[in-house]
């Protein structure tokens, strides 16, 4: 199984359909079984329109919706698609996921301790099973908020999870791996696995350049994006995609489990 994510910054990057034909030709010549995305957006003032057959949620999607727009590429996926807050003010921000094999089950829940739309501080999670197996797309905020601080997102998140036994949680973690006693070693110790430190093959490493939105003060590249396991896997491979050809303000990751 290969397993994809990218925060896809949908919306707000310029030649965007552009970028989205990369992202799609990119799944199909490699095959992607999953696809985990994040601020994946549609324009609160768009029109509203018919959902196609392949979609398996149930909110109302409009006509610039990004993950309607992926899914007229990739017409053997199920998808689906959940939104959480107003974004930058003009979008439904939220978050997707498509699965190459049929979806069985899927669920979402809001992770932060306000679950008021119009704040943006509000987070959620969006999983589906399929063959087996659960993937969960996430968009954590940071560790040390004062209102919604990582560990109650953390927290509310595993006590969802605590009894599934398969399971892949895959997105933007805000939390970059060499701050010590902070997001990434949280998880860690709490049990998860980086799937980079399973993988027999290794490319790349950070997944964002440096000064973003969030991180309006870096000026080194950060990792910060991750695909955790609450299990060893046989890892085939893991890797950084498209931080030479950029489609997004964050890099993707790409992996594939041993057979």
């Amino acid at each position: 199984m290969k397993i994809m994510t990218l925060n896809t910054h949908s919306l707000s990057e310029e030649n965007g359909l552009e970028k989205l034909n990369k992202v799609a030709k990119f799944i199909l010549e490699n095959d992607v079984d999953v696809i985990a995305l994040q601020e994946v957006n549609q324009s609160i003032n768009a029109d509203s329109v018919m959902a196609p057959s392949s979609y398996r949620g149930c909110h109302q999607l409009k006509s610039d919706n990004y993950a309607l727009a992926l899914s007229s590429y990739l017409e053997d996926y199920q998808w689906n698609w959940m939104p959480i807050k107003i974004g930058f003010d003009k979008f439904d921000e939220g978050l997707a996921i498509f699965s190459k094999t049929p979806i069985v089950s899927t669920e979402e829940f809001v992770l932060t301790n306000t679950d008021d739309y119009y704040n943006w501080k509000k987070r959620a999670a969006l999983a589906i099973e399929s063959n087996g197996v659960w993937i969960y797309t996430v968009h954590f905020g940071w560790w040390d908020d004062e209102d919604e601080p990582f560990v109650h997102q953390w927290e509310t998140l595993m006590n969802h999870v605590q009894d599934k036994k398969n399971v892949y949680i895959a997105g933007d973690f805000n939390a970059p791996d060499d701050r010590r006693k902070e997001s990434y070693d949280y998880i860690l110790q709490n049990g998860w696995i980086d799937t980079r430190t399973l993988a027999k093959e290794v490319k790349g490493k950070e997944t964002i350049p440096g000064k973003i939105a969030g991180w309006d003060q870096e000026e080194k590249g950060m990792r910060i994006d991750y695909i955790m396991s609450n299990k060893k896997r046989l890892i085939k491979s893991h890797q950084v995609i498209f931080d030479q050809d950029r489609v997004s303000d964050h890099y993707g990751i790409i992996l594939e489990e041993a057979i």
